[in-house]
């Protein structure tokens, strides 16, 4: 039995950069608005109910997500001030 090779795996690893760190933080925040969410139905609906709620509101949530991040950074201070 031929294994297969798995060398061009662990090579593209290391070429692989550090996750943006602000896109993790709106994926922790987004994955715990959704458990939250789910958290009221019974456990045999959550799946379907997340899914849902991702279907109807991903893009709008990020939207607002950018605008909410965008105003929380600091403005640069000019020289001469």
């Amino acid at each position: 039995m031929n294994a297969p090779d798995n060398s061009s795996f662990a090579d593209a690893g290391e070429n692989l950069a550090l996750p943006d760190l602000a896109e993790t933080a709106f994926l922790r925040e987004q994955v715990a608005t959704i458990a939250a969410y789910v958290e009221c139905f019974p456990s045999d609906e959550r799946d379907r109910r997340a899914l849902a709620w991702i279907e109807a509101n991903a893009g709008h949530y990020r939207q607002a997500w950018q605008m909410r991040a965008s105003s929380q950074c600091p403005l640069p201070v000019s020289a001469g001030n």
